[in-house]
């Protein structure tokens, strides 16, 4: 009869299979759950640590790596595949309460690509501007001296207020 797996059998499985799979040395996971050794870790991460686990860690790794828009890309998958999930299983509550979710996922993407702009857009005419008359007043009248000098920024203020042709 073959021997049973005595990370299996240890009460901290669950902790001890999330430390293999993020890298963490088997020494140090030895030392901190004895009896287990470096080797039955070793057997143990080879031949019963579950490939979902594996991927799952890989997939943690690589959102870390992600950029904010990539990271809630990939909510939004996980999000429409339990919709389509729930919708198919006839869970109506459920799929509407993740179809909520994806709604406030999708307005979160929208923010943080910049597609879905919340800022108020404020349009300051400067041409109308109390300012900006007391400063073209200024000019026109120190230049009063310079005629030809006063006709050419005449010339370029009417083109900037007209605006581009």
């Amino acid at each position: 009869m073959p021997r049973t797996c005595s990370v299996c059998e240890n009460p901290n499985r669950d902790d001890i299979d999330n430390l293999l799979v993020s890298g963490q040395s088997l020494r140090d996971i030895a030392t901190r759950y004895p009896p287990l050794t470096p080797s039955a870790l070793s057997r143990h991460h080879n031949r019963h640590v579950s490939a979902a686990l594996m991927a799952m860690q890989a997939q943690v790794q690589a959102d870390g790596r992600a950029s904010l828009v990539d990271r809630i890309e990939v909510l939004i998958g996980n999000a429409e595949t339990m919709f389509a999930a729930a919708a198919l299983a006839g869970h109506g509550a459920q799929a509407l309460a993740v179809l909520k979710e994806l709604r406030s996922q999708l307005e979160l993407l929208g923010k943080a690509d910049g597609s879905l702009a919340t800022a108020p857009t404020v349009v300051v005419n400067l041409m109308a501007s109390e300012e900006y008359v007391a400063v073209r007043s200024a000019i026109f009248a120190a230049l009063t001296q310079f005629p030809e000098a006063r006709q050419a920024v005449v010339g370029r203020l009417l083109a900037l207020e007209a605006g581009p042709s």
